[in-house]
């Protein structure tokens, strides 16, 4: 919790940039951060890249994506925005990660975070309430968010802005891997069961949720977007509601939930990391491939029939 509300005082003001967070990261502990800015036609971000070394270089690698339009939306509103909460989690998950290794508690495998800092992105329609806007196109900021060696992701967002978990805390999606999506693992379940202390919240996706944004189609939200760029599997982490909340509003952001988003991202590593749990069957994976094939065009725009013609 202290790392949580030490990030959300952080984040809340209009002249945070990426190289202050990362400062910040870097006077925390052991890691290895990376600031790149992008900036285009009025537009512009920060994308942070955080390393958080494990004890184990051959372990397999946990990749956390805070995913967000932006932290802030001004100077259309004033603060922090609902739609932070992928940047919160993110950062204080490598402050608590490098915590725990200053008392000794090394995690196995390295822990790879990826997010942005843009505290005055715009905002866009959607139903039933307005959202953030990207700053850039979303390919585009994926391939600054996924890191290839992420070997498993967990893509965490604000997803208040619909009403299909209609419950406030946190929620998992099924797995998402080239185009398939897959039941959620038992272990996750049992996890986010141990760190809530309640019943374990699950998010519906449809297909176009895991297709790009740029296809023009519906989507939840950009949570599970890294899974256009990357063949490893992906597992949406969304911060709920009881009520549908714009993404650009303010005085949103609890403090409580995204604590429990962040335990839930820090145990999973902890597991991912000694090989105690995966995030896809490889009995189940081989068997829909042999008698399905590739899914993986769903990874991709597609074939547009008007350019077709």
């Amino acid at each position: 919790m202290k790392q949580v509300i030490d990030t959300i005082e952080l984040l809340s003001s209009a002249h945070i940039t990426g190289e202050a967070v990362a400062q910040h990261l870097r006077a925390a502990g052991n890691c290895q951060v990376d600031v790149t800015r992008l900036e285009r036609d009025g537009a512009a971000t920060e994308f942070l890249s955080i390393i958080i070394p494990g004890a184990d270089d051959a372990a397999p690698q946990l990749g956390i994506i805070g995913r967000l339009g932006g932290i802030g939306a001004r100077p259309a509103v004033t603060g922090l925005v609902s739609d932070s909460d992928g940047a919160v989690v993110a950062i204080a998950a490598a402050l608590k990660l490098m915590a725990m290794a200053r008392q000794g508690d090394v995690l196995p495998g390295t822990v790879r975070i990826r997010t942005h800092i843009c505290p005055r992105a715009g905002t866009r329609p959607h139903h039933p309430v307005p959202m953030m806007k990207s700053p850039f196109p979303m390919r585009e900021m994926m391939s600054h968010e996924v890191d290839p060696r992420m070997d498993a992701i967990l893509s965490v967002d604000t997803t208040r802005g619909n009403r299909l978990v209609n419950q406030r805390g946190v929620a998992l999606t099924p797995v998402a891997k080239q185009g398939y999506l897959l039941r959620i693992p038992e272990t996750m379940l049992d996890v986010m069961g141990w760190v809530s202390g309640e019943l374990p919240l699950t998010l519906p996706l449809t297909t176009q949720d895991i297709t790009p944004y740029e296809n023009g189609l519906s989507h939840v939200n950009s949570l599970m977007q890294p899974t256009i760029a990357t063949d490893a599997p992906v597992v949406g982490v969304a911060l709920t509601a009881q009520t549908a909340v714009p993404g650009c509003a303010t005085g949103v952001t609890n403090a409580v939930d995204a604590d429990v988003a962040m335990r839930f991202c820090i145990e999973i590593a902890k597991l991912f990391g000694q090989g105690a749990m995966t995030f896809v069957d490889a009995a189940e994976w081989s068997t829909l491939q042999s008698r399905y094939g590739s899914l993986a065009r769903l990874q991709t725009t597609g074939v547009d029939p008007k350019a077709a013609q």
